[in-house]
């Protein structure tokens, strides 16, 4: 072989290995890079691809109920379909339109932007009807579809409306129980899943989610529906009867401190929530504060008899209803001169309540003011609760220390003022109130349960006794008549309290709290019940405005548990015939009052004709508290216009068309501060 030969066979050899090399190269480029895409990338580029060809919707779980103390469903959650568009896959557009506006109860323009949006996915209307989803469905549409979501329905519509609460769109809580335990009721979010082609049309459904594994817990409360009911129709009755802002009822175990029933009016349905006012759905049991009143009363014989400043056949001088502190003149409906600390609570004296803290001074009224829970929240843990306003006593002046003495100068909760009178119905335990009685899952066993909690002893058992005692000589003889129950013995106390004007900031004679609290059987108390109407008209006393409401439900609390009278071994055993030799007065100085002085010219000033508004305003100008039998204008006058005016009267109105000897019993404003 020549040489040239064989330079040419060595060059082909050359070239045929840089060839092979360069394929072997390129094969391991290849291998490695299969390597990396499949081994090193190949769980994110999965995921990529999934998401490329997949669809995922976010839904909620079915959310837990709302149940009563009986298991009765007061919020629940069922199915609804919601509607949505692809509008990639929508082939005649008016079409969709005009049928979805029409089952949809939408505009034409809203269902438009949502057809012609350049999403893949668009809702059209969530949680829609079930006839509206079959009409939609006959027509057949392209690019029209349907999921099932849980939408939040309540049975029982306005019961219980501010305490349960709402939910939005999407399920969340908003208000009531339902926005305190969310998190609880929500449970957790699941989605559903499929494939979709290059046009983005879901064509088939990964996987169907076990739902029940995501559903919320139900929460159980104390409240009992059919007290609530009660609760509810007792109030509206009256504060429509007195054309009335507003109203509210409590209901609690005193043993226990479970909240039986809480109810508000105005109410609404939450169901319908949007159609209400915003200030409606406030549950102003514990949002709203007002000044008690005279039902504040017992708890100041409760804290003076605990500290022995006084004993239950203490006497004490009314002052025949008139009393001196500075430039001020403190007045009780009817002049008294010495009464004992039963007729005190009975006959509601403001005069001698405040006669009674000064036994304990300041600084130990304070106190126990605070340990009966006024100035600090209850414990209830509802949104928006208030703790009340009750300042600290080297910041009152003489007369503050009086007002507050009748119930006046500090505020309340009426959830506060319930649980209060409860330290009393059930010896002297202050208690939190409970709300929750238990949590269960979606089979029904119980997660979680809740037992009562004492938060202090107040006053003792004996004590709490006496001032029960007190208080049942008000339903017999005293102010709260109309709270009587046929076969108990009911422990009450009327309340009227005078109300501040936001605009003047001072006491207007015609804006009223009218309020009565109590509890039965008075010897051992299985219920407490609250009423208070605010701004009632026509008529603004306690046991007349308030007192029938709290007999409606009181009454039907005690059926409903079956509660019998107590037996004559086990009725009250105080007697005014029965007690010690009464204690010596407790002497306390007080201003004389000036005599009044009116114009001369014609006599004594004309009120007939007048309202019972006007009669009374001009009487209050003048210096004068007037007694008032009947409503409507006022018909007679005693001393008649014209007659001479005397140094020491008293006025006295009888107004027509009705005459009601039983408001003279009635106590007047607790607030009667001029």
């Amino acid at each position: 072989m020549s040489d040239k030969d064989e330079r040419r066979e060595f060059w082909i050899r050359m070239r045929m290995g840089a060839i092979a090399a360069f394929i072997t190269l390129m094969l391991c480029a290849v291998i490695v890079r299969v390597y990396h895409l499949q081994v090193v990338q190949g769980a994110e580029l999965a995921e990529k691809a999934v998401g490329q060809h997949m669809r995922e919707i976010k839904l909620k779980a079915r959310r837990g109920s709302i149940l009563d103390r009986n298991r009765v469903e007061l919020a629940v959650s069922v199915e609804a379909p919601s509607v949505f568009v692809r509008p990639r896959e929508i082939k005649d557009k008016e079409s969709v339109i005009r049928v979805l506006s029409e089952a949809l109860e939408l505009s034409p323009e809203t269902v438009r932007k949502r057809v012609d949006s350049k999403s893949s996915f668009v809702w059209v209307k969530r949680q829609a009807t079930p006839e509206a989803a079959a009409k939609i469905a006959e027509a057949e549409l392209s690019g029209v579809g349907f999921t099932p979501e849980s939408k939040r329905f309540y049975p029982l519509k306005e019961r219980a409306g501010q305490l349960l609460g709402f939910v939005g769109i999407d399920s969340n809580g908003l208000e009531g129980i339902e926005q305190k335990f969310d998190t609880l009721l929500a449970g957790g979010d699941y989605f559903l899943k499929g494939y979709k082609d290059a046009r983005g049309k879901t064509m088939l459904t990964v996987s169907t989610p076990e739902f029940r594994e995501f559903e919320g817990k139900s929460v159980v409360l104390t409240i009992d529906e059919r007290l609530q009911r009660v609760a509810e129709e007792a109030i509206r009755e009256q504060a429509e009867a007195y054309q009335a802002k507003a109203a509210y009822a409590v209901v609690v175990d005193p043993k226990t401190g479970e909240v039986l029933a809480m109810a508000n009016w105005p109410s609404f349905d939450p169901n319908r929530f949007r159609e209400a006012k915003a200030a409606d759905w406030r549950l102003r049991n514990v949002t709203d504060t007002f000044e008690p009143g005279s039902t504040f009363k017992p708890l100041v014989v409760a804290a003076a008899l605990q500290e022995k400043s006084i004993r239950l056949n203490s006497t004490f001088d009314c002052e025949n209803g008139r009393i001196r502190i500075g430039r001020y003149t403190i007045r009780d409906s009817h002049p008294e001169g010495i009464l004992s600390v039963g007729e005190i609570v009975q006959e509601s004296s403001n005069i001698c309540s405040y006669k009674i803290a000064q036994t304990l001074g300041r600084e130990k009224f304070y106190e126990y003011i605070k340990a009966f829970g006024f100035g600090r929240h209850t414990g209830l843990g509802m949104r928006g609760e208030q703790p009340g306003l009750v300042w600290p006593p080297d910041r009152w002046a003489e007369v503050s220390f009086a007002n507050i003495a009748f119930g006046q100068g500090l505020t309340s909760t009426p959830l506060q003022m319930a649980m209060g009178i409860a330290a009393i119905a059930n010896g002297g335990n202050l208690m939190k109130p409970q709300l929750i009685k238990e949590v269960v899952d979606k089979d029904g066993t119980v997660v979680k349960g809740f037992e009562p909690t004492l938060l202090r002893q107040v006053v003792s058992k004996d004590v709490a006794k006496q001032v029960a005692w007190t208080m049942t000589r008000v339903t017999k003889f005293g102010t709260g008549k109309r709270a009587q129950l046929e076969h108990f013995h009911v422990g009450g106390k009327t309340g009227t309290a005078q109300k501040v004007n936001p605009e003047t900031r001072r006491y207007d004679p015609n804006m009223w709290i009218a309020s009565f609290v109590g509890f039965a059987p008075a010897e051992d108390p299985e219920f407490v019940v609250l009423v208070m109407v605010d701004e009632p008209q026509k008529m603004h006393y306690g046991g007349v405005v308030a007192g029938p409401a709290f007999k409606k439900i009181m009454s039907e609390a005690l059926t409903i548990r079956g509660v019998r009278p107590p037996p004559e071994d086990k009725l009250f055993t105080f007697d005014d015939e029965e007690l010690e030799e009464t204690e010596p007065l407790i002497e306390l100085e007080t201003e004389s009052l000036p005599p009044i002085v009116l114009p001369q010219g014609d006599g004594f000033p004309d009120f007939r004709g007048l309202t019972l508004r006007e009669a009374l305003d001009k009487s209050r100008k003048m210096g004068i508290l007037p007694g008032v039998e009947g409503w409507g204008k006022v018909v007679a006058q005693t001393p008649e216009a014209g007659s001479p005016i005397e140094e020491d009267f008293e006025l006295s109105l009888v107004l027509s068309p009705a005459s009601r000897q039983s408001l003279m019993a009635e106590e007047p404003s607790s607030g009667n501060l001029e």
